[in-house]
C-alpha cells in the first residue's frame, strides 16, 4: 500500500474529552475523527453541513499515528467572552460578562501521520498539498488558536503481514481490539484512551473503541493479529486497517 507519511506540530493542541464539560480536558493524541478534519482543511474539503465528511471517513481513509515527543498537558485559565443576549457592553463590568475555565492544553504535541486515501484523485491532491507545505484552510491543533505546522516526511510502501504469535515492536498507536497480548517493558508508561472512532455528517457517533500507546513516544512491543511494515522494518497499525495491499 502506498502511504503518505507526514509531520504535524504545533506550541500547544487540545482535543477535548466527550465527557468533560465545565473544566475541559484533553486527549493525548488527535482523535481519529479530528484527524478527517485536519484531511480535510489541507485539501479544502468544504465544512458546511459537515460535508468533508462524505470524503473522508472511517471507510476511505487507513490512518496511523506515531507519538514523537513526549505527552505533555498543562493547565491553563482561559477569559470567555458572553456575547449572547447583549449582555456584554464594551468598557462597562456586568455580572456574567466574562468566565475563566480551567482548560487542559497537551504541550508541544508533534505527531507522525501515515495516510492512505482510497481516492486516488483526493489522496494524490493530499499528497501535492503537503510536499509543497500548502493547505486550502488554517491546520490547528483541534482549538483554532493552536496553529499546527504540516511537514511533508516521505512517500512509502508498506506491506500487510498477518501475526497471530509473534511479538513485535510497534512504532503507532494500536487499537486494543488488534492486541492478542502486550509485552510490559521497564520504564516504559503504558495508557489507554477510549475515542469515538466512527461518525456521519449529522456527527452521530456510531462506534467508540479504545487505543494504547505509550506516553513518552517509544514503540510497544506486542502481539498484534496484524501489521503493516516499509522497508526499513518501521511496523505500524492503521487505526482504520480495510486489510488491502
Amino acid at each position: 500500500m502506498n502511504v503518505l507519511v507526514f509531520d504535524i506540530r504545533a506550541d500547544f493542541g487540545h482535543f477535548r474529552k466527550i465527557y468533560s464539560t465545565s473544566s475541559p480536558l484533553t486527549y493525548s493524541i488527535i482523535p481519529p475523527t479530528s484527524f478527517f478534519g485536519i484531511l480535510g482543511a489541507i485539501i479544502g474539503l468544504g465544512k458546511e453541513e459537515n460535508a468533508y465528511l462524505s470524503y473522508v471517513n472511517h471507510e476511505t481513509v487507513n490512518m496511523a499515528i506515531r507519538i514523537m515527543s513526549p505527552v505533555r498537558k498543562i493547565r491553563m485559565g482561559l477569559n470567555h467572552v458572553n456575547t449572547k443576549g447583549n449582555i456584554w457592553v464594551p468598557k462597562q463590568r456586568r455580572e456574567g460578562a466574562r468566565t475563566q475555565i480551567r482548560t487542559e492544553f497537551l504541550r508541544f504535541p508533534h505527531f507522525r501521520c501515515y495516510v492512505h486515501v482510497k481516492e486516488q484523485s483526493l489522496f494524490q491532491q493530499l499528497i501535492d498539498y503537503i510536499q509543497q507545505h500548502r493547505s486550502v484552510y488554517t491546520v490547528c491543533m483541534g482549538l483554532s488558536e493552536c496553529i499546527a505546522d504540516v511537514q511533508y516526511v516521505s512517500l512509502e510502501e508498506f506491506r500487510l503481514v498477518n501475526n497471530h504469535a509473534e511479538a513485535v515492536s510497534i512504532a503507532s498507536v494500536i487499537p486494543e481490539k488488534y492486541v492478542t497480548s502486550l509485552c510490559i517493558e521497564s520504564g516504559k508508561e503504558y495508557r489507554k484512551e477510549r475515542f469515538a472512532f466512527q461518525i456521519n455528517e449529522e456527527r452521530i457517533v456510531s462506534d467508540y473503541e479504545e487505543i494504547l500507546f505509550e506516553a513518552s513516544g517509544e514503540a510497544i512491543r506486542a502481539v498484534v493479529s496484524h501489521y503493516w511494515e516499509n522497508k526499513t522494518g518501521e511496523r505500524i497499525v492503521f487505526l482504520y486497517d480495510h486489510g488491502k495491499e
